[in-house]
């Protein structure tokens, strides 16, 4: 469930800090602490237990809802500065209230809060520092220890990065440097992977251990006319059939299941242009990423090209790969990818058959987006289609023969007087190189409508809808339709009320309505006494779905019940 303003609301929260006393090293230092907490009631719709009679059925009791449990998370940041010295602490948090009954005599769990492997005192909590870092930045040089991230050109050889929207956060806890000499970076990264195991935003519902895999890569890059780059990567991943290592440092002396190395070069204001390219090669030794004992390449290319005649921005994107996904063969289960090629997907409408074609194995297109600025400030309509034929037939897709994808796109931004509007329409189709197979179509429009009603009164209108019709599959499943509607008064600066309205009858979703078995209806509260607190209160239910962004997709569940939230800077 989307609300635009709201979520900037919270991403625009100004910082805030106080600062150290003593004598200390860190005298005078600057601290701030952001804090991000919820507790959210479950509402499981679970048949409820009831006493077993001796040797026949159950005796079933309606009016105990002893499926329905509280979910209490938390997730508070620390960052110490002082000069060009940081040092940041995150830790995480969770408790399960009311998760327990007893049926028969015997203590039952609504949900098991972790697996084996993960120690806790508690039966329903776990606490988790998550995060640690420390970072210090010289003149030509910049060290990381502990918490890090890196991402290589587009992404294409590395991409562990933090990507809230879907609620993911893998790090690299080991040690980064990047050192400047004159025109030249050099980047370098190494450690062992940290998954995120407390989820934020989603249900905790057996929480593995983390899975510790080694992740090293370097980058070299040379600033001049032209930017030309050099990058490499190379992976050992853990295996969930094997024993964990006694610490995780042991897991460098494992073998390399894949490498990954590349090039890009960039010019900007070239002739009027803006220019980008970058070729990846993957090296995989795994026999369970390559499968055969004699390894397999798979390679990458990407490209764009930005112009600027007159008021327009046209931008041109194209990318051919094949066996890209190879690589997330060890981490797609823990819901975290460690390299993204650009998608040139409109990742807002991807749906169960879309994210076949965003982990293709086998494809290539184009992309072309023409902006134009008819009131430069206050109107910019836009254009847009992407061309794709995906190769692969393995995996998510539902087809047996290629696809040829064509989906063009239109869209207007209007922001005037206080009114603002941001639309987007468009109509993909899939159609299958057999034709015996058909077409998959589907029609969408989203948009956002911001109407200044009296003094600091204001309504804002939010519309997601999209139209579904498959082709022909071996197991044919039924083309739907989705909403998802909010409408939400602001009450000056500090309060906005929303009614949520969410609307499906996909049979793939995994989710039922509250107010029908399609239907999903919700209320929230918000509400900011400062500038830097923002409290939210929730009742009601969202749908299940596929979430994607940055290229990556997750099937996140729905909810329903009660959520009250607090997120500050202090």
């Amino acid at each position: 469930m989307r609300f635009l303003v709201a979520s900037a609301l919270v991403a625009g929260t100004p910082a805030h800090a106080f600062q150290l006393w003593g004598t200390g090293p860190l005298a005078g230092a600057s601290v701030q602490i952001m804090t991000d907490a919820e507790m959210r009631y479950h509402q499981t719709m679970l048949d409820d237990p009831g006493r077993r009679v001796a040797d026949g059925p159950f005796e079933l009791f309606p009016s105990m809802k002893v499926n329905d449990y509280f979910e209490q998370v938390s997730r508070t940041n620390v960052q110490v500065t002082k000069g060009a010295l940081s040092i940041g602490l995150q830790v995480d948090q969770v408790a399960l209230f009311s998760n327990r009954y007893v049926l028969d005599g015997e203590d039952m769990q609504t949900v098991p809060l972790y697996g084996q492997g993960v120690n806790s005192p508690f039966k329903d909590g776990y606490f988790l520092v998550e995060k640690m870092f420390v970072k210090n930045k010289w003149d030509a040089v910049e060290l990381t220890v502990g918490d890090t991230y890196g991402s290589f050109g587009r992404g294409i050889a590395l991409n562990i990065v933090k990507n809230t929207d879907i609620d993911v956060d893998t790090s690299i806890r080991g040690a980064k440097g990047v050192f400047r000499l004159g025109s030249t970076d050099l980047t370098a990264i190494t450690g062992i992977t940290n998954q995120q195991q407390i989820s934020q935003d989603n249900p905790n519902n057996s929480i593995d251990p983390n899975t510790a895999h080694v992740v090293s890569g370097a980058r070299a890059e040379w600033f001049g006319p032209i930017t030309l780059g050099i990058h490499g990567a190379v992976y050992s991943f853990a295996r969930t059939s094997e024993p964990a290592p006694a610490t995780p440092i042991e897991r460098y002396g494992s073998d390399l299941d894949a490498a990954i190395y590349g090039a890009t070069i960039e010019a900007n204001g070239v002739a009027g242009l803006d220019l980008f390219f970058e070729g990846d090669v993957f090296d995989y030794r795994a026999i369970e990423m390559a499968g055969s004992e004699e390894g397999r390449t798979g390679w990458a290319t990407y490209g764009s090209v930005a112009a600027y005649p007159g008021k327009a921005v046209v931008l041109v994107e194209a990318k051919a790969t094949r066996d890209t996904e190879r690589i997330t063969t060890f981490s797609t289960s823990e819901g975290w990818e460690p390299s993204n090629v650009p998608t040139l997907e409109y990742e807002r409408v991807i749906t169960e058959d879309g994210a076949a074609a965003v982990n293709s194995n086998d494809i290539m297109g184009t992309r072309v987006r023409v902006d134009y600025a008819a009131v430069p400030g206050s109107i910019m309509p836009y254009v847009a289609a992407s061309y794709l034929v995906d190769n692969d037939t393995d995996g998510l897709h539902f087809n047996d023969s290629p696809e040829h994808i064509f989906h063009p796109m239109a869209g207007i931004e209007y922001a005037a007087n206080h009114y603002a509007v941001q639309l987007n329409a468009g109509h993909r189709i899939d159609q299958r190189q057999d034709a015996a197979e058909g077409a998959d179509r589907m029609s969408h429009l989203d948009a956002t409508v911001h109407i200044p009603l009296f003094g600091e009164e204001a309504l804002e209108i939010d519309i997601d809808a999209k139209v579904f019709e498959w082709g022909i599959n071996e197991q044919q499943q039924a083309d739907f339709t989705e909403m998802a509607n909010a409408l939400a008064w602001h009450h000056g600066e500090r309060w906005i009320f929303v009614a949520y309205q969410d609307w499906t009858d996909n049979p793939l979703i995994q989710s039922e309505g509250n107010l029908s078995d399609d239907l999903y209806g919700a209320l929230e509260v918000q509400h900011k006494p400062s500038t830097n607190m923002t409290l939210k209160a929730f009742y009601g239910a969202y749908k299940a779905g596929i979430r994607c962004s940055g290229g990556q997709c997750r099937s996140l569940p729905g909810f329903e019940g009660a959520r009250f939230s607090l997120n500050g800077v202090f």
